[in-house]
C-alpha cells in the first residue's frame, strides 16, 4: 500500500510539474511575441519648429519622449501595447526609402506663419527623413503614422 501511495504521489508531482512548464512556455511565447513586435518598430521621430517654438516626439523602446520647447526637460512615458501594435501596422505601410521624395501638400512652411515639420525613421545607423512639410499637414503617404505619433504623445 505504501509503495502504491508513493508511486501515485510521484506521478501526481510529475504531472503538475509538466503543467507548470507548459504554462511558463506559453507565457514566454506571449512575451516573446510582444518583444518581436517592439523590435519591428525602429525609432520614430516627429519634429516641428519655428523661430519661437520647438516640438519633438520620439518613440523608442516602448517609450514616448516629448520635448515641448528648446531647453525644456523631456517628458517620457510608456506607450500602451495597443498603440504599439497600431504604430507597427502603420509603420509597415511606410516606404522609408521614399520619404525624402514625398511632396508636401502645402507651402505654408515657406513663410513664418507655420511650423516646419519632419518625420524620421532611425534604424541602427541609418536615418530616413521626410521632406519638410507644414506642421499638422504631412504628405498623404505618412499622414496616418504622423497623426498616430502626435495622438500617442498627447495621452500623457
Amino acid at each position: 500500500m505504501k509503495t502504491l501511495f508513493s508511486t501515485l504521489l510521484v506521478l501526481v508531482a510529475m504531472v503538475s510539474c509538466n503543467c507548470q512548464k507548459a504554462t511558463t512556455s506559453q507565457s514566454n511565447l506571449t512575451s516573446n511575441e510582444t518583444m518581436k513586435q517592439t523590435q519591428e518598430i525602429p525609432v520614430l521621430e516627429y519634429e516641428a519648429l519655428t523661430r519661437g517654438s520647438y516640438h519633438k516626439i520620439t518613440i523608442e523602446n516602448n517609450k514616448v519622449m516629448v520635448i515641448l520647447g528648446r531647453g525644456v526637460k523631456p517628458i517620457a512615458f510608456d506607450i500602451t501595447s495597443e498603440d504599439l501594435v497600431n504604430l507597427a501596422e502603420l509603420y509597415s505601410k511606410v516606404d522609408k526609402e521614399g520619404l525624402q521624395n514625398l511632396k508636401a501638400p502645402t507651402e505654408k512652411r515657406f513663410y513664418d506663419g507655420a511650423a516646419i515639420a519632419h518625420f524620421r525613421v532611425i534604424e541602427g545607423d541609418k536615418t530616413y527623413e521626410s521632406c519638410a512639410f507644414y506642421g499638422g499637414f504631412p504628405p498623404a503617404e505618412i499622414k496616418e503614422i504622423v497623426d498616430k505619433i502626435i495622438e500617442v504623445s498627447e495621452k500623457k
